[in-house]
């Protein structure tokens, strides 16, 4: 059996993994070069059953690579007002799937965990492969077009090509991301001693902390190990501790042009909506790396809804793509890269039929991922509303998203 990847992320690069280890044949195809000029300027936290599946998907010496680099985080999410007084604290463990699961999260810089990820692909993964379209075989497989004019074809096809993904797009058209009405200005300020001595401890350890002023707006603040020059090369990338922040707040009570302001005018946009909020916030904002302050508009899928399988699926935020607030976006994919390598593994071995053993995989995965979903788009939507005001409208998502509610207050972002 022959697998096709559209898409080097972290899903399909663990994906790929699992699939080598499991003597499968697998071929990545990759839009952008192998050497990107421009490293991600943030990290991730990789919670524990994301831990698992990178430790079943990856060869031993990834796997120990990943373990001897990453760092331990704290696990409780802190809650403030805007004066910087403790309001509550959310224990390490949470609900998952109807079990209750610890939150033992592990730091990496996204810049490392993708030289991880890629290490030992290089026979597997085509660099500058920009995918156009995909048809089905009659006698069987999947056919793969590409811009240069080339073709491949292979017995299945995942895409694992992002949130515009072009998979999906064909394959499922009725699906499409629709936007939140929330918007972020995210920024990252280097952990100076001089800006630890002015933030509370708990905003040094990795964990998640929250401001809740008493205007509709948020302020989420963690660590984060990243790269200090996002355009240096990845091998010689200095990798430091950066505090990173996220304002939240609804997209219509920003100013329309928004979107064009340079970072400067966008950190001035946030102080002006922290007037009277504790004035060592207002220094963390100051402090921030100019390179790397963005407005984001958040989008999020709607409720996935059952599909007739084939030998085409999809993988991480190519499929559920979702807002960062819950911190699970890069996790989710992880998961479905453990959960699909299982099932091409049952084809391989000629005990499963491949597109029953893919919609094994999409009803597991439609499961955790609306669940998933769900909790990210109120904690979008809560981030605006906070404790007191009820939950914006959901026009977009059925009844069963309603069993996120007991997250209602647990922010946690990712990018």
């Amino acid at each position: 059996m022959h697998v096709g990847i559209i898409g080097a992320g972290i899903g399909g690069a663990c994906l790929a993994h699992g699939l080598r280890k499991n003597g499968i044949k697998v071929t990545v195809y990759e839009r952008n070069p192998a050497a990107t000029s421009a490293l991600p300027g943030y990290g991730i936290h990789i919670n524990i059953l994301s831990q698992k599946a990178m430790q079943e998907c990856l060869a031993d010496e990834n796997w120990l690579a990943f373990k001897k680099i990453s760092k331990p985080v704290g696990g409780q999410s802190r809650f403030y007002n805007e004066r910087l007084r403790l309001l509550a604290v959310h224990g390490g463990i949470s609900p998952m799937d109807g079990r209750i699961i610890s939150e033992q999260r592990l730091s990496i810089s996204r810049v490392e965990l993708r030289e991880v990820l890629n290490k030992g692909l290089k026979d597997t993964i085509q660099w500058n492969k920009m995918f156009v379209r995909y048809e089905n075989l009659k006698s069987g497989g999947v056919r793969i077009f590409f811009v240069d004019g080339s073709h491949e074809d292979v017995d299945a096809l995942v895409g694992a090509d992002g949130s515009n993904s072009k998979v999906r797009k064909q394959y499922l058209p009725f699906i499409e991301r629709f936007d939140v009405g929330v918007s972020i200005i995210v920024g990252r300020s280097r952990l100076t001693p001089a800006l630890a001595a002015l933030l509370p401890q708990n905003f040094l350890d990795g964990s998640p902390n929250s401001i809740v002023p008493k205007s509709p707006d948020w302020l989420f603040i963690t660590m984060w190990r990243a790269p200090v020059d996002t355009q240096s090369k990845a091998d010689l990338a200095e990798i430091d501790n950066f505090i990173v922040w996220v304002y939240a707040a609804a997209t219509d009570s920003f100013p329309n042009n928004a979107t064009n302001f340079p970072a400067e005018a966008l950190c001035d946009l946030v102080q002006s909506r922290m007037i009277s909020w504790n004035p060592n916030l207002h220094a963390l904002i100051k402090q921030s790396d100019m390179e790397n302050v963005s407005l984001i508009p958040l989008r999020s899928m709607p409720y996935l809804p059952p599909w007739e399988s084939s030998a085409v699926t999809l993988l991480g935020d190519a499929i559920h793509n979702m807002t960062p607030m819950a911190g699970a976006g890069a996790n989710t994919a992880l998961r479905d890269a453990l959960l699909l390598t299982q099932a091409l593994t049952r084809v391989a071995s000629g005990s499963e039929d491949l597109v029953k053993a893919i919609s094994d995989y999409e009803q597991q995965m439609r499961i955790y991922a609306n669940e998933i979903v769900g909790i990210s788009l109120r904690s979008a939507q809560n981030a605006i509303a906070h404790f007191s005001t009820p939950p914006l409208k959901q026009k977009h998502l059925s009844r069963k998203h309603s069993a996120s509610k007991g997250y209602r207050h647990r922010n946690v972002c990712e990018f």
